[in-house]
């Protein structure tokens, strides 16, 4: 049952992928299939606890007005980093795929899937026409490698909790 659902979670992440590069933009119904499907892979194994996934929001929360802090400094006038830095699409995702993680895997998961993608989108900035880059499809890419990895009990490299 579990990689039944795990599969199907992996093909929702490949959805978004494919929506995020094509339109720039991701559904509301994959963000919601996501956190539902989360939400079940824990309760079948409960790994994670309410407040452990409070935790990872906590972080997405200190995260964000951090950066609204910063860009309001910058700019000297208050600046709402949604749709015009990080989309909403982006922001909500990361919230739904909190009932994968341990906070202390979440935020090296934050940090590196950052990284990659500005790296990723730096080197095909050329060949890309956007200018916008499509993080929760590069998100999702990174974690449909990390959940095959686990699934063929290669390595988990974020230590992801299913």
């Amino acid at each position: 049952m579990k990689t039944i659902i795990t599969i199907v979670l992996l093909s929702v992440f490949v959805i978004i992928l494919i929506q995020d590069f094509k339109y720039r933009a991701i559904h509301a119904v994959t963000i919601i299939g996501i956190g539902i499907i989360a939400i079940i892979l824990n309760y079948l194994e409960p790994q994670l606890t309410f407040f452990d996934m409070l935790k990872n929001i906590g972080f997405l929360v200190i995260t964000s007005s951090a950066f609204m802090i910063y860009l309001t400094i910058k700019n000297k006038t208050f600046q709402n980093p949604i749709d015009q830095s990080i989309g909403l699409g982006d922001l909500l995702f990361l919230i739904v795929i909190t009932p994968l993680f341990q906070v202390q895997q979440y935020i090296l998961f934050f940090i590196i899937g950052l990284m990659i993608s500005v790296v990723v989108f730096i080197l095909s900035k050329s060949i890309l026409k956007e200018q916008t880059i499509p993080l929760a499809g590069y998100l999702s890419f990174i974690l449909i490698i990390c959940f095959g990895l686990k699934m063929l009990n290669i390595v988990n490299p974020f230590y992801i909790e299913f």
